[in-house]
């Protein structure tokens, strides 16, 4: 696939050592004054954030791993905004997981990204730049950026979804769906977020003062509004894999490192990293170079690994190898690809039974989430309990 030294490397390394290495320098150094900076935008490198979103969102790092490290030197009550932080992306998931018409209709709208160029206000094209060249924003520059883009530039929120879909190297169907549905005003009725020109200038330090340039008083049009049921509770149970099965897992960027679980386990497997470079293809040269290095570097670490590209690869290999059963990564709303009928139907005729594994992170987590945040955030203590972090 070809590696090379794009400039997103060094912002973005791909190797899992280097990222977690960074991280605990940042955790040493920088993470005790996460809570009073993280709202500022001075630009890249973003050295107030610990920019682990890419590597959480493809589990490069699990969220088990990355709390472990900061709570060596610190304690829960000193990153309450940090925990809360990890937190967020995982309520998302669970909340879209009970509701996926929301995703659905979002993709049934009129979804191209609408993206016209220069606006004229000198932050949002700013943004549009970093975004596009180094495939990352600031997380309150994505509040300010989807508020502008909705409220002063009149376009929809589906297609602002989907312009950061094409160009985020962290984009999860679930945070990007949700967030934007938040500014908009759609996940609390007519709640919406407006973008303030003083605000901008706070807490960017003053580079940026768009004043006179925003809709800073937009209404919501209530007729856009609709009700999503919650779906019945989550209940998933792992199978138990008996250590003489002849298996085989399937790590793709749903998750980079589940291959770290069977081995604790003691379980035996056939290991095959799958990446299929026409999935996706609107995807930016920024994504897909970087979700390329990601992959690349896993196949040189792990050498005694298959590599294949296409289900039909895949299918060959595990009957070429016997195997009786295939392990993949569960595939949640958004990011559905082998969770697929005639793609599990294929593998059965072929005497092939695949398994979904859901990390335990996600299946303690996911059952709270039926409603807000705030209820969700009341079990973040007993969930830290439950995977064992404190």
């Amino acid at each position: 696939m070809g590696n090379d030294n794009h400039e997103i490397h060094d912002e973005f390394p791909y190797s899992r050592a280097h990222v977690l290495k960074n991280f605990e320098r940042y955790s040493s150094n920088e993470l005790r004054f996460y809570s009073r900076k993280r709202n500022f935008d001075l630009g890249s490198p973003h050295k107030d954030v610990s920019k682990l979103s890419p590597y959480l969102r493809r589990r490069l790092l699990s969220e088990n791993e990355v709390l472990k490290v900061a709570l060596r030197e610190h304690t829960p009550s000193s990153l309450e905004k940090f925990i809360q932080e990890i937190f967020w992306r995982t309520y998302w998931r669970g909340w879209l997981e009970r509701r996926p018409n929301v995703y659905q209709d979002y993709l049934n709208s009129k979804n191209e990204a609408d993206f016209s160029g220069k606006t004229g206000i000198k932050c949002f094209d700013h943004w549009t730049e970093e975004l596009i060249e180094t495939g990352y924003l600031h997380n309150h520059a994505r509040m300010w950026y989807a508020s502008i883009w909705i409220f002063t530039l009149r376009k929809s929120w589906f297609s602002g979804a989907n312009f950061f879909k094409d160009h985020l190297l962290d984009w999860c169907p679930a945070s990007n769906t949700l967030g934007w549905r938040w500014v908009a005003g759609l996940q609390t009725r007519g709640k919406i977020y407006s973008a303030k020109a003083d605000n901008i200038k706070l807490f960017t330090n003053n580079r940026f003062f768009p004043k006179g340039e925003l809709n800073e008083s937009p209404g919501f049009d209530d007729d856009i509004w609709k009700t999503y049921e919650s779906a019945s509770d989550i209940s998933y149970e792992n199978r138990t894999f008996p250590t003489y099965e002849d298996i085989g897992l399937v790590i793709n960027k749903n998750d980079l490192t589940l291959n770290h679980y069977l081995s604790e386990k003691q379980i035996k497997f056939e290991g095959c990293i799958f990446h299929d470079p026409e999935y996706q293809n609107s995807k930016s040269a920024s994504v897909r170079k970087f979700e390329c290095g990601l992959i690349d570097q896993l196949c040189l670490e792990l050498k005694n690994f298959h590599f294949c590209q296409s289900k039909k690869a895949l299918t060959d290999w595990a009957k070429s190898k016997k195997l009786k059963c295939l392990i993949f990564p569960f595939e949640t709303v958004g990011n559905k690809y082998f969770m697929d009928n005639s793609f599990i139907s294929e593998l059965r005729s072929r005497d092939i039974e695949p398994i979904f594994y859901m990390r335990d992170w996600d299946r303690y987590a996911f059952p709270h989430a039926s409603k807000g945040f705030f209820p969700f955030k009341k079990n973040i203590s007993d969930l830290l309990a439950q995977n064992n972090i404190i």
